[in-house]
């Protein structure tokens, strides 16, 4: 009817309009001034931007305009980067979404205690963000591994790791993602929702999650003291490929373990091992294996 006021478009609506092919400048005028009329609109729209991230490819939202092959985090750099307005709802956002980074370095661990009062442990060679107060709490795992112990509380805890993300209760959790992108989530104690490899399952207590670089997901229930060896500066292998020891073994020692021959890389390594001194685990894999070893400058050569 023409005396009608129009309606709004939704949180839902604009995460879709964003995310189209056709989106324009007017698009994101447009969308700049919804977010100034309320401060609700930038609550609205984070609430609609996890549940998207958790089930990708299933959200209503996604469905309501064509969409091109664009991460969640490239379209909200899009929208962030240029709504430079004034206004709380934008301010709201900017800091939501940026969170607080910690990083560690080549056999360097950190213990941290958030706000909130959940606790992370991060191995070596990580990269997180974290958001933790009493209605948000939200890790994004860049690289790395992390030690999650969730406090209970009202709001879930969100963990973001690339290819797939979780949603934890109350308890411990282990999660690592490799450069190459396979991750791994042990439900240690408590449980969790998992969007990976384009499904959802639940996770409980025991069990672990794992997915490749191609997406193959695997669950199992693996030994307790293996997943948390690296929390004491050991590292759990079994028939477990050399070259894979050697780039274990590199994240916790700037002297590098550098396999010397391709005949070399191919052998089998299990056991529980010491990490932080390659020189050591040098030696003791090269009487394990009866391969030569051989320290030059800051490289130690298996094989060849």
């Amino acid at each position: 009817m023409s005396g009608e006021r129009p309606i709004p478009r939704t949180a839902a609506e604009w995460i879709a309009r964003l995310n189209a092919d056709g989106r324009t400048a007017d698009d994101e005028q447009a969308f700049r001034a919804w977010l100034a009329a309320d401060t609700a609109h930038a609550a609205d729209f984070e609430r609609v931007t996890d549940i998207w991230a958790l089930v990708p490819g299933t959200d209503a939202a996604v469905r309501l305009a064509p969409a091109r092959s664009l991460s969640r985090r490239r379209m909200l750099a899009a929208c962030t980067g240029t709504l430079v307005v004034g206004g709380g709802g934008m301010a709201i956002m900017q800091t939501a979404y940026a969170g607080t980074r910690y990083q560690t370095g080549i056999g360097e661990q950190r213990q941290l205690t958030l706000a909130e009062g959940s606790s992370l442990f991060l191995d070596a060679d990580t990269d997180v963000r974290v958001l933790a107060s009493a209605s948000r709490r939200r890790l994004w795992l860049e690289r790395g591994r992390v030690a999650l112990t969730v406090k209970p509380a009202t709001a879930p805890f969100a963990i973001d790791a690339g290819r797939g993300s979780f949603v934890a209760g109350s308890g411990r959790f282990d999660v690592r993602r490799d450069t190459d992108d396979k991750l791994a989530m042990t439900a240690l104690v408590g449980q969790a929702e998992v969007a990976i490899g384009g499904g959802q399952r639940s996770l409980s207590a025991g069990q672990r999650i794992r997915t490749d670089a191609a997406d193959v997901v695997q669950v199992d229930r693996p030994d307790v003291e293996t997943t948390q060896a690296w929390l004491s500066g050991r590292a759990a292998f079994h028939d477990d490929r050399l070259d894979t020891v050697a780039a274990e073994a590199n994240r916790y020692s700037l002297t590098r373990l550098v396999i010397a021959d391709p005949d070399t890389a191919a052998l089998r390594v299990s056991g529980m091992y010491r990490v932080g001194d390659n020189v050591a685990l040098g030696q003791a894999l090269s009487q394990l294996l009866s391969v030569p070893v051989r320290q030059v400058g800051d490289r130690v050569l298996l094989g060849g």
